[in-house]
Order: C-alpha cells, then structure tokens, then sequence
C-alpha cells in the first residue's frame, strides 16, 4: 500500500486545463494534437502537467428517447464540471454550441480582445455570436402561469469556428467545430494560450 501510495504522488500529474468534446469525436492523433502537442507549446511538461479532457458528452436541445437520459448524464456532468470549476474550454458542434450559447453557459470573447488584441484581430473572421438568454419567465410559462414566453436576451461573441484551421482540416468531422471558453473558467491566460495554440498550429 506504501508503495502504490508513493508512485500515484510521484506520477500524479497537475492539470494546467480543462477541456470537453460536446457532440464531437477526435481519434487518438487528434487528440494527442490537442493535449500534449500543446503542453509542448506552452513550455510545460508533459510528464508533470496534463490536459484533462471531458469526452463522449452530448447535449441537445430535443433529444430523442433512447439518447434522452445520456443527454441528461451528460448535462449533470458538465453543469457538475463548471460548478466545481474543472471545465474550461468545450469543443462542440453546432447543436451543442446553441445550447451552451442560449444558457448562458460560455465566455463573452471579448476578454480575448482585452487580453491579447493582436490574437483577437486575427480570429475575427472566426468568431461567432449567438443569442443569450438574460432571463426569462420559462418557469412561469411551463407551469401555465404565464400565456406568453417573455426573455430578455443579446447578443454576444462566444465562439471561434475552428473548422478551417490547419489544425483541424483532416479530423474529418463533416459538422462546424466550434469551441467556447466557460464562462467561469478559472484560467484565461492558459485559455488565450490554448486558443492561440490551436490558431497557429500547422500555419
């Protein structure tokens, strides 16, 4: 027990960033690319560092029967993610991205261009806005106590549409990738540094 106690401390890695596939499969090399590609890219070991990555979720807005509880599985894992602050980024498609969008759930980009103008100059042709819900009266209006659904909304750029990016021409996934930073993510600087990586990459 003492020594599988010391090589878990010893071989215990620190995660320098959370990650997510919504609605997205990446093979082995894709994966690689996105993980220890870029923990070479940022100066740090891969052998004490890591990317911790959320795979196989999958969120929709009208799921059908037989993928309505794994949608809901995987809504609780993410909302459990973001609440304990361990999710930082999330890969999506288009469905997955209107969902996070609309909930309020991904990161204003302007921080990007408050943090790094230059980056953000070059992702403009990239970026994507989406309307996000401020509030509403769903519950009132599900519960019949409202005739009318009422929500304030805006709109706001929160996703870079990485499908023409070099780094991502041959995945092969035949849907819009997008990714969005979660709006309470902890690590912006590494978020920015991790967007950068994966604009640059290839180029």
């Amino acid at each position: 027990m003492i020594g599988t106690s010391a090589v878990r401390y010893f071989t215990k890695k620190d995660t320098v960033l959370y990650s997510a596939y919504a609605n997205i499969v990446f093979g082995d090399i894709m994966n690689q690319k996105m993980t220890d590609d870029y923990l070479v890219y940022a100066g740090h070991d891969p052998k004490k560092m890591d990317v911790l990555v959320y795979k196989n979720l999958y969120v929709a807005d009208d799921p059908s029967t037989e993928n309505h509880q794994y949608a809901y599985a995987s809504k609780m894992k993410i909302l459990g993610a973001i609440s304990s602050h361990t999710m930082d980024v999330m890969y999506m498609n288009n469905e997955a991205f209107g969902q996070m969008s609309a909930s309020g759930l991904l990161m204003d980009l302007d921080v990007v261009k408050q943090m790094d103008p230059d980056l953000y100059q070059d992702l403009e042709p990239y970026l994507v806005a989406n309307t996000v819900i401020l509030d509403d009266n769903s519950i009132e209006y599900n519960l019949g106590e409202a005739s009318v659904y009422e929500a304030t909304t805006e709109e706001v750029i929160n996703a870079i549409d990485l499908s023409t990016f070099p780094l991502f021409e041959e995945a092969g996934l035949g849907d819009r990738l997008l990714i969005g930073v979660i709006a309470n993510s902890r690590h912006i600087e590494e978020d920015i540094s991790y967007i950068r990586y994966l604009f640059t990459a290839g180029r």
